[in-house]
């Protein structure tokens, strides 16, 4: 029986709160996700506390989110607070404030936590090995580094978005003097100049976490006409962030609120924001921004649920497994031997294929053959469009956008329609040869599919032979394999097309031996 898992995150410029749905064997999905700006880090009086009055503005919010909670049957509901409540110099009084009106249990979150969770959250969504991670929030911002996949060090500044909008903004919502930027870039490095780590690991992809990086993407998007409105490993430039910078501050108020993309309650703190990431990105040297749409709230539900090995070993594994959980009724063993056959084919193939490409190849044949039949779960006729569709919007994890689209495009191919549709809209996504790619990957699947379209594992043993122009397959049954045979006549055809070979096969019985 499935079990429903709540977090609250009491942030410095925001409450939020999302319900996750688990299953019994530990897949998850989000089912609910409720927003409040509360502006915490601004509520700070000049001595550093927080008024009791101001302190109970956000209880109404608080308390929704528990007849929410109700509703939808949560068992479990972790409450966390972040740097406006830690940093305040009366954070036990505003947790025993909190908790005398609204009965939750908060727990503070130290720099180093708060930390490791936006760390959960990326390395657990995104295919990559080393990186730095930065979390602009409302009063803090964190610094993570990791290689080889390991957390090495974390550090929690007491700036971001909100407080430093307070400080060196106007509060009257005109453009940004250069004075005004050069002060908050000064104070950004001059409090980065204190730990030498941050410099000394230059050449990095920079992730970033929070409202600030995720909107200038989403404004990145809208911009450019980007075909894929995900946010999750959408990968910025260093001149896209140049073009913000030099364009957003120069801006009144009234002119940010016109920017497509741009949401209303963030159009007076992205400034600072952007500064902040500007600087810290100059100030490490690092090579790309990539947003990740997973950050705090999933390491929190990471750690909640699974606390001993809160890391998952495979990002891309993990998330089809959960997509998987909530999916049709496909027999696992059936999309096994779909990437069984789908291996098999490609490596007697694709011999001499250069390694990175052949990683590729397999990731995208891992994908494609475990998701094709995913959207039957919409509807079970043309269900490899919506298995497409699902591929391309679901922000999977563990896979770059270029390669979400090939996923898709290999899970539904149509050489005669959908695809070159396909891959014409998602031109500006795609490399020069991914048009090669798909037709070879998307034929070799559809193959794959054929050997076992009764699902039954009919076909048990697969022998190729392969000569020049050709490749003969000998299927190994336990029982006349009538629905796969006819279904390899269509297969036989796109492979001709694609990899410019003509197809045979024969039928014989398994032996007993």
């Amino acid at each position: 029986m499935n079990s429903r898992v709540g977090i609250i995150d009491i942030g410095s410029n925001s409450i939020r709160l999302v319900i996750y749905d688990v299953t019994s064997g530990g897949a998850y999905r989000v089912i609910q996700e409720c927003k409040e700006s509360a502006r915490l880090s601004a509520k700070i009086s000049p001595d550093g506390t927080m008024s009791r009055e101001a302190v109970l503005t956000v209880v109404p919010v608080l308390q929704q989110f528990q007849e929410v909670c109700r509703l939808y049957g949560v068992s479990s509901v972790r409450t966390a607070a972040t740097a406006a409540i830690r940093n305040a110099g009366n954070s036990g009084q505003i947790v025993d404030w909190l908790q005398e009106e609204t009965g939750l249990t908060i727990e503070v979150l130290s720099g180093d936590q708060e930390g490791y969770a936006g760390f959960l959250g990326v390395i657990n969504t995104m295919n990559l090995s080393d990186g730095a991670i930065i979390d602009i929030g409302g009063g803090s911002t964190e610094i993570t580094l990791f290689r080889g996949r390991d957390r090495l060090r974390t550090y929690s500044f007491p700036f971001g978005a909100v407080n430093m909008n307070v400080r060196f903004g106007h509060s009257e919502g005109v453009p940004w003097t250069s004075e005004q930027i050069e002060a908050l870039t000064r104070h950004v490095i001059q409090s980065l100049d204190e730990h030498d780590w941050i410099r000394a690991n230059p050449g990095l992809p920079l992730v970033g976490l929070g409202g600030t990086i995720r909107t200038l993407g989403k404004i990145n998007q809208k911009r450019s006409h980007y075909p894929l409105p995900v946010t999750h490993h959408y990968e910025m430039s260093r001149e896209d962030v140049e073009h913000f910078f030099t364009t957003l501050p120069a801006m009144s108020y009234t002119q940010r609120k016109k920017t497509p993309g741009l949401s209303k309650d963030r159009v007076d703190i992205i400034i600072p924001g952007l500064i902040i990431l500007r600087t810290i990105f100059q100030y490490m040297q690092a090579t790309r921004y990539l947003i990740s749409g997973s950050g705090l709230r999933d390491g929190l539900f990471y750690e909640q649920v699974n606390p001993e090995t809160p890391v998952v070993r495979d990002p891309l594994a993990a998330g089809i497994d959960n997509i998987l959980a909530f999916g049709p009724p496909v027999p696992p063993e059936h999309l096994q031997r779909v990437h069984g056959h789908a291996r098999l084919l490609y490596n007697t193939l694709c011999e001499h294929v250069q390694p990175a490409e052949r990683t590729l190849d397999e990731r995208l044949l891992y994908t494609a053959s475990r998701l094709y039949k995913m959207g039957a779960t919409l509807n079970y006729y043309q269900y490899t469009q919506h298995s497409m569709y699902w591929i391309l919007r679901s922000g999977l994890s563990g896979l770059s956008h270029r390669e979400t689209v090939l996923a898709a495009a290999v899970a539904d191919y149509h050489p005669k329609n959908r695809t070159p549709r396909l891959i014409h809209e998602y031109a500006d996504i795609l490399d020069d040869q991914d048009d090669v790619r798909i037709q070879r990957l998307g034929s070799l699947l559809k193959l794959a599919v054929a050997l076992d379209r009764s699902e039954t594992g009919t076909v048990e043993e697969l022998a190729i032979q392969q000569k020049s122009g050709s490749l003969r397959l000998r299927l190994f049954s336990r029982a006349e394999p009538l629905i796969e045979l006819r279904e390899m006549e269509a297969a036989a055809k796109d492979m001709h097309k694609a990899w410019d070979i003509t197809l045979s096969w024969e039928a014989l019985p398994l032996s007993t031996n």
